[in-house]
């Protein structure tokens, strides 16, 4: 049920971006709404010292504020209709041009910066690592750069993209969220508590070592 409550919801976004991006514009006097400005990149967001790449530390004070923006009630505890929402709000920033899909460069653009340099042979992402913080940590320094990043989230798309057609639909989207909403749900009873939501990204005790949740796509 609350995989089909997300995808309903996120395939309600796509009609009204379509509706309002087919066909001849129509001279009513209405201007059209305006384009969000750009917004600073997740990775530009997460590595709050600027010093191109982000430590355990960093990752977990971003995840923090994630969680408390998507926990709209405050009670600690993530429901499907929150995170539904959320993902609502993101698959509309990712799609700058309102076409009602997201493209890879769309994509990158939003979680990585435009000035991002797409690694084409990118390998499919290794998730039997314990989080995710390990998962992008391809070295295991301790620290996520920009290229690692960068690999990381063309394999995310490749995987959301179900179809290979190079482009997200919401649908897709709302089914890479299906997913990650299951994996950190560990005690299955429908919502995300903090601690949850926190043991997929890193252990706090241990940097970016954690017991193994095998989460199948990114945050």
């Amino acid at each position: 049920m609350k995989h089909k409550l997300i995808i309903a919801r996120m395939t309600i976004i796509a009609g009204m971006t379509l509706a309002t991006s087919n066909g001849p514009a129509e001279d009513n006097g209405v201007l059209p709404p305006p384009v969000p400005a750009r917004q600073p990149s997740v990775f530009k967001k997460t590595d709050t010292n600027g010093d191109g790449k982000i430590t355990a530390a960093e990752f977990q004070t971003y995840r923090d504020a994630w969680f408390k923006e998507i926990d709209a009630d405050g009670n600690g505890k993530m429901t499907t209709d929150e995170f539904a929402k959320n993902q609502q709000e993101q698959f509309k920033t990712l799609d700058t041009n309102r076409d009602g899909a997201a493209v890879m460069e769309e994509y990158t653009n939003f979680f990585c910066g435009p000035d991002a340099r797409a690694v084409k042979e990118a390998k499919p992402a290794n998730t039997d690592k314990p989080t995710l913080f390990e998962t992008m940590d391809t070295d295991d320094d301790s620290f996520v750069t920009v290229p690692e990043f960068v690999v990381y989230r063309l394999v995310i798309f490749r995987q959301l993209d179900a179809n290979g057609d190079g482009k997200l639909t919401p649908e897709e989207f709302a089914a890479g969220a299906n997913k990650r909403f299951t994996a950190m749900d560990a005690n299955k009873d429908n919502t995300v508590a903090k601690e949850e939501f926190d043991a997929t990204g890193i252990n706090k005790a241990h940097g970016s070592r954690a017991s193994e949740t095998n989460l199948p796509v990114a945050n």
